[in-house]
């Protein structure tokens, strides 16, 4: 009989190390304006993807663009993206991709994880998608050890900004797409736990208002109420 074991079954001996990087990645709180968290994922990952062997870097992205409180365009650091690259010349070659960042703020009380029984887990983003890394991870490492694996070139982009509509990494999801033939993203699975084929899309808008100001009681026909203004005009600038 054969000692080699099937990569899916080497994949079933990982239950209790996945279970382990699950907790250990969602007790990290990486929200997406948390620098220093994502800093700390950037630490953990690189440290969790470096034996695979392939040629790893963090990519510096540009700022976001926010709209502050006054309505003045400002300036918001994002994160680093981990990309690891590996056989980029194979005959076939596939891009994975996945977020590291969550919607949880430091100043929110769901910060740790909680085991819920023997299958359940729940923490700040157990689901979306510290355990999509996880799983990629294990994948990976199963496709290494498979006699598949000379054959098959691979490319991963954890991006840190995701939760915001990916603006700072949406360029480099485009060239990993152009330089792949295929591609799979790491999102939890839909309800019935059958993967997602298709998602909609999403957009960011901001508005700014100004009105003008003026005594309530004497001259309130001298000011201009904002709100009100932009709800009844039709027309493409306030009145204001």
């Amino acid at each position: 009989m054969s000692s080699v074991i099937r990569p899916v079954d080497w994949i079933d001996s990982q239950a209790q190390r996945m279970l382990e990087l699950v907790e250990h990645w969602a007790n990290i709180n990486s929200a997406s304006d948390n620098l220093e968290g994502l800093a700390q994922m950037d630490a953990v990952l690189s440290d969790a993807f470096s034996p695979l062997g392939g040629e790893m870097k963090l990519i510096d992205l540009p700022p976001r663009q926010i709209i502050d409180s006054s309505g003045q365009v400002v300036q918001k650091p994002l994160g680093r993206a981990l990309s690891v690259i590996k056989r980029p010349d194979a005959s076939l070659r596939v891009f994975l991709g996945i977020h590291m960042d969550t919607v949880y703020g430091l100043d929110q009380p769901f910060q740790t994880t909680q085991r819920l029984g023997a299958s359940r887990l729940r923490g700040p983003g157990v689901a979306d998608a510290k355990s999509g890394i996880v799983v990629m991870l294990i994948a990976l490492e199963a496709l290494e050890r498979s006699e598949v694996a000379d054959f098959i070139g691979w490319e991963v982009l954890i991006n840190p900004d995701e939760e915001l509509g990916s603006p700072g990494s949406t360029p480099l999801l485009t060239q990993c797409a152009k330089r792949n033939h295929l591609g799979f993203v790491f999102e939890p699975t839909l309800a019935d736990g059958s993967l997602a084929g298709q998602r909609k899309g999403s957009g960011n808008f901001t508005v700014v208002v100004r009105g003008r100001s003026a005594h309530a009681g004497r001259e309130f026909h001298l000011g201009c109420n904002a709100i009100t203004a932009t709800a009844t005009s039709t027309a493409p600038t306030n009145t204001c």
